[in-house]
């Protein structure tokens, strides 16, 4: 490859990042970013290797690397904007792209399991591709990349692990989290690699050929390890370093610069003329393009409802997604559409922020631990800020280690702790799962109640931001049907700070507490709103649960039933449909979604004869299906009748005859038959 190949290659990276970073505040993009300035040379670097059989397997950071693999920059930018034009049609967004061999994700750690089956499956097929797997410095703390990295040295896989160490991982330095060092950890595996401070392309490059034709030649895994740096924030705007220390990065280390000398003023100016032409076009054109139409989701998208108002009435029982667009426009600040809603100022991230606060001045019990918590920086939706300063020896920083951090945090809380864990995106529930479901749920029961474990895991979740299928889920219907873990989302219906601290101090089993981002920015109700009247009823584990009826309208003749955000929109449907359709509703607004309990909602659909229910979690198997199988069973015999039949609502028991009681079985169904005959 030609030296100026190299210069043009690291400017177009430059280029796209710095005009992201300017137009973002405009509302152009979509979602989030992670841009790449700094560590343009090792991208280019690396990339220059491979073959068009190679694979890369890129992460949140990865427009340089999809760039320096030959990426269009113009269906880049379409993606980020969500058009149709973008490298997934606008589905995947910053995070989350595919091009030939080129994949990312914005999973930390994940990836490195899947780049390592991917060379695997080469190496079987003797195709004579490899896989490249970048990770950064802060995903070393995710554990299943060990796992990775075991199967690769004992199977001998062709992969080459690249790790951009930028010293840093979203706000917090490597030195508060990394034990041993990075070569250290390939060394215990076996895994050969080579250790590179430099922000010189030449040199990445020449480094790069040598472990890509030893992985190559010798099918095992190696690892090269780039000292680097980046010159831009973790996101858009979460950069805490000083002013000054990032302003000497760019003087010292800018690998543009680093390059530069070697070109004549006049190759340089005019390589830098043409790229930022070809970066303005490429943004220009896309910002002409075309957004996809719901038409076009493909077979994922099949179940896509739209209501109409004759639709409402047509069926007894409903049920429905929220609209993607209603949760945009209410993230963004869009008219709430109740005057009393709001009207003390309180939000619902305010609301949590001074339940945790006062939770640890309370109680010196009280602990915070998860990824980003410290000040001045105070969790990615700013719910933990201010803690730190408050109390700096009870806000636990960790790596990106979400299984990790729920263990610790659950040992904490079986030794007379109360810990509450914060999972970043409630998209990594998934990374959590084997300690929730079959440790965490199970210790109190399975040790005879010998043991408790009052642990609080605090998640945002949810979609409308655009950040992509990655962090934008409701994942929490995993978690519904598993004895043992109560699951519990937050409402701007009621204080959000309450339902905190009775999870925390009057829960004495582990609570997954579900807090939608589009929630944040809302208002508390109040009980002045001059719209809605509101009772307030209780579980029996001390939850709220909400009804809520327009002043002075009739009879509601139609229950709309919902949690979270879906609550929200379903109040806003309430005054469409009382206003321009005269149908009248009234809304239950459950926070307790497991152990599920459907007293209230059988009180409403007994009164209206009509249910809709509206979850933001996918329709099928979700928490709106137990919904209705309860209120099929109960609320409408004269109607319909139906039974359910399943193992019981507890851990399998290892004694013969309590393990046959909790387990279905040929007489429970003959019973069952009879009773509904």
């Amino acid at each position: 490859m030609e030296a100026n190949h190299f210069y043009r290659l690291m400017c177009r990276i430059r280029f796209f990042e710095e005009l992201v970073l300017e137009k973002f505040p405009s509302g152009v993009f979509v979602g989030t970013t992670h841009t790449y300035l700094g560590q343009e040379a090792n991208a280019v670097g690396v990339v220059a290797h491979l073959r068009a059989e190679d694979i890369i397997f890129s992460n949140h950071r990865g427009h340089g690397h999809f760039l320096a693999f030959g990426g269009d920059p113009r269906a880049l930018f379409a993606e980020l904007m969500g058009k149709r034009s973008g490298v997934c049609g606008g589905r995947g967004g910053s995070q989350h792209l595919h091009w030939r061999n080129f994949y990312s994700n914005g999973v930390q750690g994940g990836i490195v399991p899947i780049a390592t089956g991917m060379a695997f499956a080469e190496k079987i097929k003797r195709s004579g591709g490899i896989a490249v797997a970048f990770l950064g410095d802060g995903t070393l703390g995710e554990g299943v990349i060990y796992e990775a990295f075991n199967m690769a040295s004992k199977w001998n896989i062709p992969v080459l692990y690249v790790v951009e160490n930028n010293r840093i991982a979203q706000t917090t330095p490597i030195e508060l989290t990394l034990a041993g060092t990075i070569a250290g950890r390939f060394q215990a595996f076996g895994i050969a690699g080579e250790e590179l401070e430099t922000c010189d392309v030449l040199d990445v490059y020449q480094a790069a050929g040598r472990w890509v034709a030893q992985v190559r030649e010798t099918q095992s895994p190696a690892a090269l390890i780039l000292h680097t740096y980046r010159f831009g924030p973790h996101s858009k705007g979460d950069d805490t370093r000083p002013a000054e220390e990032v302003a000497r990065l760019w003087e010292v280390f800018d690998p543009l610069k680093v390059f530069s000398r070697r070109l004549s003023a006049q190759e340089r100016a005019a390589i830098e003329a043409e790229e930022r032409e070809r970066i303005q076009q490429a943004f220009e054109a896309a910002l002409r393009d075309e957004y996809p139409l719901p038409s076009e989701l493909g077979r994922l998208g099949e179940n896509v409802l739209v209501p109409t108002s004759s639709s409402l009435m047509s069926g007894d029982i409903l049920t429905l997604g929220p609209s993607f667009n209603e949760g945009r426009k209410q993230a963004s600040g869009a008219a709430g559409g109740g005057k009393g809603i709001g009207e003390n100022g309180v939000t619902v991230v305010h609301s949590l922020n001074r339940a945790l606060r006062r939770a640890l001045a309370e109680n010196e019990r009280v602990y915070l631990i998860g990824q980003d918590l410290l000040d001045p920086y105070g969790g990615a939706f700013k719910v933990t800020q201010g803690c730190s300063t408050e109390f700096p020896n009870r806000v636990i920083p960790t790596p990106i280690s979400e299984a990790g951090l729920v263990g610790i945090a659950a040992g904490m809380a079986m030794r007379g702790l109360l810990p509450v864990a914060e999972i970043m995106f409630g998209d990594f529930l998934t990374l959590i799962a084997d300690q929730v479901i079959n440790h965490i749920a199970k210790f109190r029961w399975t040790y005879g109640e010998a043991v408790k474990v009052p642990l609080v895991i605090r998640t945002p979740v949810g979609g409308g931001r655009g950040y992509g299928p990655t962090h934008s889920q409701s994942l929490e219907k995993l978690y519904l049907g598993v004895p043992g873990i109560h699951v519990v989302a937050v409402t701007h219906f009621g204080s959000p700070q309450d339902l905190l601290l009775h999870a925390l101090w009057q829960d004495e089993d582990p609570v997954i507490l579900i807090e939608h981002k589009s929630l944040y920015p809302l208002p508390l109700f109040e009980a002045s709103d001059p719209d809605f009247e509101r009772e307030v009823d209780w579980t029996a584990l001390g939850y709220p649960v909400y009804t809520l009826r327009l002043r002075g309208a009739p009879p509601p003749i139609l229950s709309l039933i919902a949690y979270g955000y879906a609550a929200e929109l379903a109040r806003k449907a309430m005054l469409q449909l009382a206003y321009r359709e005269e149908i009248f509703c009234e809304l239950v607004v459950p926070t307790q979604l497991n152990p599920c309990e459907s007293k209230k909602l059988l009180e409403s659909v007994r009164r209206t004869g009509r249910a809709i229910v509206i979850e933001e979690g996918t329709l099928t198997l979700g928490w709106g299906a137990e919904v209705l199988a309860r209120l099929a069973e109960q609320a409408l015999p004269s109607l319909l009748r139906v039974a359910r039949i399943a193992t019981a609502d507890c851990p399998i028991p290892a004694s013969p005859p309590l393990e046959k009681a909790v387990l279905p079985s040929v007489e429970a169904i003959v019973q069952k038959a009879i009773d509904i005959l």
